[in-house]
């Protein structure tokens, strides 16, 4: 009995340590970057620095993805929908556009979903470094809020 026990005791020790260790390593592994407006304002069009609209072209190119959510994309953006990084050339694509890991790569969509999506895409499957991607917080949800901030194209729905 008293061997059955020092088993158990011994199964739920290690078990406790394995759930703390897995804990503390994923709490200290680093995480994609969250930014703001100001920091896509700052950086957008810069030297070094990329902001990728990564939703449908037609949305980039102007038509509303939902009833309240405008169409259209933030000055200075390019646009490389989420489709697009699945086919077999998408490094190239990437590249051709400008998206390579010499610059910082800031990632937005409707509400980050698709973002998010992508920029695991860049550093785990593209090998980007991860403090060259960011994903703009809330992107054009948050862009909008602001009655500054525009919208291109200007006839956008």
């Amino acid at each position: 009995m008293k061997k059955s026990l020092s088993l158990n005791a011994s199964a739920i020790l290690i078990f406790i340590i394995t759930f703390i260790v897995s804990i503390t390593f994923n709490w200290l592994e680093p995480k994609i970057e969250r930014v703001d407006a100001a920091y896509v304002k700052a950086h957008a069009g810069q030297i070094g620095f990329m902001l990728v609209d990564v939703r449908d072209e037609d949305i980039y190119e102007g038509i509303s993805p939902v009833p309240g959510i405008p169409g259209g994309h933030i000055p200075g953006s390019i646009s490389f929908p989420l489709s697009d990084i699945n086919v077999a050339a998408a490094s190239a694509a990437m590249a051709k556009v400008g998206i390579t890991k010499t610059r910082t790569i800031i990632l937005y969509d409707t509400q980050n979903k698709q973002a998010d999506l992508f920029s695991n895409y860049l550093v785990n499957r593209f090998h980007f470094p991860i403090s060259r991607v960011k994903v703009y917080e809330d992107g054009i949800t948050d862009w909008i809020r602001n009655p500054e901030n525009i919208l291109l194209p200007e006839d956008h729905e």
